[in-house]
């Protein structure tokens, strides 16, 4: 019975898959099994880094996108002060003018009553 090399076995299925038979694995030495593990960990952890730098840079693109919103809605909130300060300020000249007017309309009517008298 020769026990076949890891680099032997790599053909069938590759070090970092193991997905080898059950045949394959009995003509193993443990020397063997333990690299193919750590060869199949290796691989698995680089995925995992590369996982990781995606989520890095797709958290990065959603952060941007958050600050963009943000400052959309800071604009838009300030055109909305803007325009609700025009109008009370609108409104309270309107009212200043109304007040006048009704103090000239009573001075008016004091100034007839005071020739019909």
């Amino acid at each position: 019975m020769t026990s076949k090399h890891p680099s032997q076995l790599a053909a069938k299925g590759g070090l970092g898959d193991l997905s080898l038979q059950p045949e394959d694995l009995q003509k193993c030495s443990w020397d063997q099994l333990l690299e193919m593990f750590s060869s199949a960990l290796k691989e698995h952890e680089q995925l995992d880094k590369d996982l990781q730098h995606q989520t890095m840079e797709l958290l990065k693109v959603f952060e941007i996108w958050t600050q963009v919103t943000v400052s959309r809605d800071e604009d838009r909130s300030y055109k909305r002060f803007q325009t609700r300060m025009q109008h009370v300020q609108n409104s309270e000249r309107e009212l200043e003018e109304k007040k006048e007017h009704y103090a000239n309309v009573v001075k008016a009517f004091e100034s007839a009553l005071a020739l019909l008298k």
